[in-house]
């Protein structure tokens, strides 16, 4: 329903135009000459005017000039009303800012569809003008969008920059020519034991603690944590008198399959026929490099990896360890520098992730 003023001075003409708006379902407001009109406007803001051209006072023309100066109410749309049918007339109503021109009489159909008209027309125009402050007020968002999130990327940029910078020299790394380095997986069987996630958790943390502990007491140089894993490495200090790293992570072989077998054990027993090892361990040997890799960005705690070749190879040594249930697996180069200290068994072949050469594993049994 739209609201619109009636302009007339002529009371019957005012009922004749507001009775045939209000049968078309308009709201009508209505006013006896231009000056009554034009306060009404500024009051009731109509959607449109329909004004007589010849009033006392302040006439239609007068009128519509005075409404196109004010601020508010100039773009209101007006039909013109009146008996002078000369061209001179219309000219003159339109050349003031008229939207539409009807001549009296005029008949009801007529009035409510010049005035549906030019409401629909108007309606139009003011989507067109959403529609188009719409899109340029987008636009201008994704515009401020781009360059702020430029100007914080740049920013970004130079602190991150900045921060590496200082403390690029942080890290450390250690290069062993020579280290012994061990593999354990100490979670899998375990794991699969426990009857909830609680008591995973907790079975995973003992038997960490028990893992560190171990490896430990025969003198890691370095325990890393390796997802469900743990890797040790031993090496052999120049000048020492204390037992060489090789034999050293044997005997923490041997002290960790002891202490998770207890602690199966101890949890809920293994179950009958079950050949699978309290834990699956590699022994390599050869040229390691540990990196400490710190987070100047984020300010986390340091940690540490080790990686080279003897690494990946550990890391198939160790497979072939799980997938052929051996506790301890051994490389020849491991198995060399124990002489006749070990106790082997069986042999196989393992291929590194990723291809490369297959390599010699052997089973380890006990220290003689």
């Amino acid at each position: 329903m739209s609201r619109i003023l009636v302009v007339d001075d002529d009371r019957i003409q005012r009922m004749v135009a507001s009775q045939a708006l209000t049968r078309g379902g308009h709201e009508v407001l209505e006013a006896g000459d231009g000056n009554e009109a034009l306060e009404s406007a500024r009051v009731n803001h109509p959607d449109l005017i329909v004004c007589d051209v010849l009033m006392p006072g302040l006439n239609g023309f007068q009128f519509l000039a005075a409404l196109r100066q004010e601020d508010g109410i100039a773009g209101i749309p007006v039909i013109m009303l009146t008996s002078m049918a000369e061209r001179a007339h219309m000219r003159i109503g339109m050349n003031a800012g008229a939207d539409d021109y009807l001549a009296k009489p005029f008949s009801f159909d007529e009035l409510t569809e010049a005035v549906s008209a030019l409401l629909a027309k108007r309606r139009t125009l003011q989507e067109g003008l959403i529609n188009s402050m719409n899109t340029s007020f987008v636009t201008a968002l994704e515009e401020q969008r781009e360059s702020l999130a430029a100007q914080y990327e740049q920013r970004l940029v130079r602190e991150i920059g900045a921060r590496w910078n200082v403390d690029a020299n942080g890290d450390a790394e250690l290069r062993y020519d020579h280290a012994v380095v061990l593999k354990a997986g100490i979670v899998g069987s375990l794991s699969q034991q426990a009857t909830s996630s609680k008591d995973v958790n907790a079975l995973v943390r003992r038997a960490y603690d028990a893992a560190r502990d171990t490896l430990h007491l025969f003198n890691a140089a370095h325990l890393l944590p390796a997802g469900n894993d743990i890797v040790a490495v031993y090496v052999d200090e120049p000048g020492s008198i204390r037992v060489r790293a090789s034999v050293r992570a044997v005997r923490a072989s041997l002290g960790l399959l002891q202490k998770l077998s207890q602690l199966r054990a101890g949890d809920a027993g293994q179950a009958a026929g079950d050949a699978r090892p309290a834990a699956s361990i590699a022994l390599h040997c050869g040229p390691v490099a540990v990196l400490r890799m710190s987070d100047p960005l984020h300010g986390g705690p340091d940690s540490s990896l080790a990686t080279g070749t003897t690494m990946q190879e550990l890391d198939a040594m160790f497979d072939s360890a799980r997938t052929s249930l051996w506790a301890i697996t051994a490389s020849p180069a491991f198995v060399g520098t124990m002489a006749s200290q070990l106790e082997t068994g069986r042999s196989a072949r393992a291929t590194p992730m990723g291809g490369g050469e297959p390599l010699d594993v052997i089973e380890v049994l006990s220290l003689r």
